[in-house]
């Protein structure tokens, strides 16, 4: 058995947050929470990927992020719906950086507006692939290149409140996107089961209704109506995210996989 630490031996907490050299990639970074995370990530000193079909606004922030946090941070073009693309994503990150320690697999859309119980079914295969197809791609090659570089690892898929309830609206209720945010969740837990024993950690976090850019043409009333079910009677914001999802992959969280954190305001309290 281990010998219990004494206090006078407890590793420095800002030691453990520190991300200096560590390489990292999120995807989805041309979002709101994929920037936010991936300025937190350079901010704590890692080298940073941005991937997103969206290569010109990755490159804006990736150009920002470099130039504010003086770390490397590079984007990169990948849709996670695609696995050669996926593949062909980790080989270039490796090639760049030199090697992966650290990613938040973080692509995603929501069907505003058609993702409802009549949903037609080209678009149900859209969303999951993007929501939970993609998810599993980015975790499954990651975690191949891992375990053929016997090193370890940490990833933090984003899933949603969505994943645990059925948001109240006063009108259609989406079908496609808390199925695949369920997905999302039992996935997590079936890859930090199955890939621990190679020194991954995988969890993932539950964002509640945030202000991101992910709800962009969704009126303000909508939204504001989303505080309703909310312990805090708010929308969360862009400042409280990327801390969360940067624990969840740092040195602090070695003893954490397989869970998820609500971010949510309470709004799952109920």
């Amino acid at each position: 058995m281990d010998k219990i630490i004494q206090l006078e031996d407890l590793k420095p907490v800002k030691e453990r947050f520190c991300m200096a050299g560590k390489k990292a990639i999120v995807t989805g970074a041309a979002g709101g929470i994929g920037r936010s995370t991936a300025a937190a990530l350079a901010e704590l000193g890692a080298d940073v990927a941005l991937v997103d079909v969206r290569t010109d606004q990755a490159e804006k922030y990736a150009e920002f992020i470099e130039r504010k946090y003086k770390v490397h941070a590079a984007a990169v073009a990948c849709d996670v719906t695609k696995e050669e693309e996926v593949n062909a994503m980790v080989e270039a990150v490796v090639k760049t950086f030199g090697t992966i320690d650290i990613v938040h697999s973080n692509a995603g859309a929501i069907g505003a507006g058609y993702d409802d119980g009549d949903i037609d079914f080209l678009s149900w295969r859209r969303l999951m692939a993007i929501n939970l197809d993609g998810m599993f791609l980015v975790n499954q090659k990651v975690c191949q290149y891992l375990r053929q570089e016997k090193k370890g690892g940490a990833i933090v898929n984003t899933a949603s409140i969505s994943g645990h309830v059925i948001n109240r609206t006063q009108g259609r209720h989406s079908v496609c996107y808390p199925a695949a945010k369920a997905g999302v969740l039992h996935l997590t837990k079936g890859m930090a089961a199955d890939f621990c024993q190679y020194g991954i950690r995988i969890n993932s976090v539950s964002p509640g209704n945030m202000l991101s850019g992910i709800h962009a043409g969704i009126p303000d009333a909508a939204m504001e109506s989303m505080t309703g079910d909310c312990v805090m009677k708010r929308l969360g914001s862009m400042d409280e995210i990327g801390g969360v999802v940067a624990f969840l992959l740092s040195d602090l969280a070695t003893y954490i996989t397989g869970a998820d954190v609500l971010v949510d305001g309470g709004y799952c309290i109920w």
